[in-house]
């Protein structure tokens, strides 16, 4: 786990600059001297609102990284499900983004959103990808108490991460702190982040269904990956988990059966 804040500079990718410059200067700098030192595979997972345009650009030709970012439709307004690579060529499916709908206009993206987006799309293509080493671009700002109303709960954090340290291969974790704008949420996130590195069992994760823009932008995302990624990915799959979360939202909140009186 590293907290590395440097001070903020602007970084222009494709003539937009990236909200959290720091993220290129960390998370793809690890990337890179991984690579460099003869690691095959590197996998980024991305949780900050905001989509890191810089990291995704570095890496988008190289077959050898996969980037993947859960983000909000907010700036810099790159990372659209459509950008999975470069078409016809063996990086085509390393770049996954999935663009939860503008929180500010839309009801927002929520924990049961993410945790779709994990079980049918990352975790089956990170698997498949089988990467020796995993880094997290770990932004809170997604979190309860920030300002970008996705209020996400400090147990889906936990909940992700214990998930990154189930892949099969076991690969080293490293977890990059790119912060977030409220100390306690901030707080909350961290520790609940620390307590899974360090061997302790994330709390269960209390369901909620995913939102129905959450599952058109999350069907938007499989349908880009599909074809890279099969059999481990596909949107009939996909949907069928969608339909059995729902189902489940709604034996959660079915009213009791009203007992008939006898006479």
């Amino acid at each position: 786990y590293t907290r590395d804040t440097p001070e903020i500079h602007p970084r222009y990718t494709r003539d937009v600059p990236e909200p959290c410059p720091s993220r290129a200067l960390k998370v793809a700098a690890a990337a890179a001297a991984a690579r460099a030192a003869g690691v095959e595979r590197v996998a980024i997972l991305d949780w900050d609102v905001h989509h890191g345009n810089g990291t995704q650009e570095i890496f988008y030709e190289d077959s050898r990284v996969l980037y993947a970012s859960l983000h909000a439709d907010l700036y810099p307004g790159t990372g659209a499900a459509a950008e999975a690579g470069p078409a016809d060529a063996a990086a085509t499916g390393r770049n996954v983004n999935v663009m939860w709908p503008d929180p500010t206009r839309y009801p927002a993206a929520s924990d049961g959103d993410y945790r779709a987006a994990l079980d049918v799309l990352l975790l089956p293509i990170m698997r498949a990808f089988d990467p020796a080493l995993v880094l997290v671009s770990a932004g809170f700002d997604a979190a309860a108490g920030e300002s970008f109303k996705l209020a996400l709960s400090p147990a889906l954090f936990a909940h992700m991460t214990q998930e990154l340290t189930r892949l099969p291969a076991a690969p080293p974790l490293v977890v990059a702190l790119e912060g977030g704008y409220h100390g306690p949420s901030v707080g909350a996130c961290c520790a609940a982040v620390l307590r899974v590195l360090l061997g302790e069992e994330a709390a269960p994760l209390p369901h909620s269904p995913p939102t129905s823009r959450g599952e058109k932008a999350l069907l938007a995302a499989v349908r880009a990956q599909a074809a890279a990624w099969a059999p481990h990915v596909s949107e009939a799959a996909a949907r069928r988990y969608l339909e059995a979360e729902r189902g489940r939202g709604a034996s959660a909140v079915a009213p009791p059966l009203k007992r008939r009186r006898c006479r």
